[in-house]
């Protein structure tokens, strides 16, 4: 009967100890929306390693199947290129260096003790550059997003 316990309580702890947490972290206008939805474009910011990617998603950069139907982006008559992205951490007021852009749509961004500063800073400022309708003047739009974090277990037993 004791070596039962001992074999029960064995199997619990190892069940525990296999699962691991995975903290995904994004900026967002409203909680509920992972995506900024704007007139002709849309823009994502979420962290993905050691990095922050700010993702900028029109029509003509993923498609027109994945922007209307994926990500359900508002139907427009403006023609949007987005040409730069600017961020701006508000509590503390740093900045990350921009790495690379990716594809002309996904903006990566770097710096050391990227972790502490999310920590740190709540919300953030994001700056989008574009082009309309080809004109020549480039438009400027700023957004203030907020920190979310949602924590789950990604571990399952067994496991190695």
């Amino acid at each position: 009967m004791l070596k039962n316990k001992y074999i029960f309580l064995g199997l619990l702890l190892l069940l525990f100890c296999s699962c691991h947490f995975y903290t995904a972290i994004s900026y967002r206008i409203d909680k509920k929306q992972e995506y900024v939805k704007q007139d002709g474009y849309i823009l994502s910011c979420k962290k993905d390693g050691d990095m922050l990617v700010v993702g900028t998603y029109t029509p003509d950069s993923w498609g027109e199947g994945f922007y209307f139907n994926y990500l359900e982006g508002i139907k427009s008559d403006k023609k949007i290129k987005i040409t730069n992205v600017k961020l701006r951490f508000v509590e503390t007021m740093d900045t990350l260096t921009l790495k690379e852009i990716r594809n002309e749509r996904e903006y990566i961004f770097v710096g050391q003790n990227l972790l502490d500063i999310i920590d740190k800073n709540k919300h953030l400022k994001l700056t989008v550059y574009y082009l309309e309708n080809n004109s020549a003047t480039i438009v400027e739009k700023e957004f203030t997003l907020v920190r979310y974090k949602s924590t789950y277990p990604t571990g399952t037993f067994p496991h190695s």
